[in-house]
């Protein structure tokens, strides 16, 4: 989950009164085309990405790391990054899935990816399949719509450690004193009822559509996946949470945003897919990757990374 100016959540009631830390500054006017294109083709596979909210990701939300102010401050102008809230939309075997939903009506600037959908004529009505990296709001606002459901036919997968993470949460009175904590847990709850026998949790390693893996990235949440698709010798992560601000976590590993709720668990899984990536000559896509760099591939570098943008 990121953080960036102050959001006013709307969707449910609980959302009005969590104290976000600043995350997003959104800058693109409403009439502003929205940014999609394909980023990878593999046999019947299609993926285009789908910059649901543009946005700026700042210093402040990188805080506990052994890296120094100075150090860090080399990734940011001024104390920001450009980012993102980025959504993936998969055409393969004449099914159509989702990555994530983005943020729905969360925020007080309204996520794009329904107009976005629209414009690539898929209906809400067409998506068989949406596959959650984490339950998130700017990641699973998307589902839902004053408490309904959006997409009326898919099958909702997340992993099963997710879901019970979150089933917890939810049960609890007060949910959390963390408000993004809380916030998401109250969400939880309202998509379950929502879409209810149409979840389906899934374990780490399981195929879950033909070419596509879930890859455990436990540490962000308890439950965050990356999924790996893969056709024709080539493979694509998409590594959801695992990255906020790119260029700073790749070259700094070891630095966690303040919204990672595991921090030691969420630097094993980024140095591990990272170096996945690296040895394997995967492209890697993220969910708040700046969308110029929407795509690409890393490489070792010292300590750290290097991203090679490929489109």
């Amino acid at each position: 989950m990121s953080s960036l100016r102050m959001f006013l959540p709307r969707m449910v009631a609980v959302f009005m009164i969590c104290a976000f830390i600043p995350s997003f500054v959104f800058a693109q006017p409403a009439e502003a085309p929205i940014p999609i294109r394909e980023i990878w083709k593999a046999d019947d596979m299609s993926v285009m990405a789908i910059q649901d909210l543009p946005g700026e990701m700042y210093i402040s939300l990188f805080k506990g790391g052994k890296a120094s102010e100075k150090e860090k401050s080399k990734y940011f102008t001024d104390g920001k990054a450009e980012a993102g809230v980025n959504v993936f939309l998969l055409r393969a075997g004449g099914k159509i899935a989702l990555f994530d939903t983005g943020a729905g009506l969360a925020f007080q600037s309204p996520g794009k990816m329904p107009a976005a959908l629209a414009s690539l004529s898929v209906k809400p009505e067409d998506v068989d399949f949406i596959l959650l990296t984490h339950m998130h709001m700017d990641h699973a606002g998307g589902l839902l719509r004053e408490n309904q459901r959006v997409f009326p036919k898919a099958k909702l997968l997340i992993s099963k450690p997710e879901f019970d993470a979150w089933a917890a949460l939810a049960k609890k009175d007060p949910p959390s004193a963390n408000g993004v904590i809380a916030a998401s847990a109250a969400m939880f709850k309202s998509v379950a009822a929502a879409y209810g026998a149409d979840i389906k949790t899934f374990a780490f390693g399981d195929t879950l559509l033909p070419g596509v893996t879930a890859l455990d990235a436990s540490g962000h949440t308890p439950g965050h996946t990356v999924y790996q698709l893969t056709a024709d010798n080539k493979s694509l992560l998409i590594v959801g949470d695992t990255v906020h601000s790119l260029f700073l976590q790749l070259a700094l590993p070891g630095e966690c945003a303040s919204y990672d709720m595991a921090t030691p668990k969420a630097i094993d899984a980024r140095k591990r897919i990272f170096a996945l990536a690296a040895k394997n000559k995967m492209q890697i896509a993220g969910a708040h990757f700046p969308f110029a760099n929407i795509v690409g591939t890393v490489k070792k570098d010292g300590k750290g990374w290097k991203f090679e943008r490929t489109q």
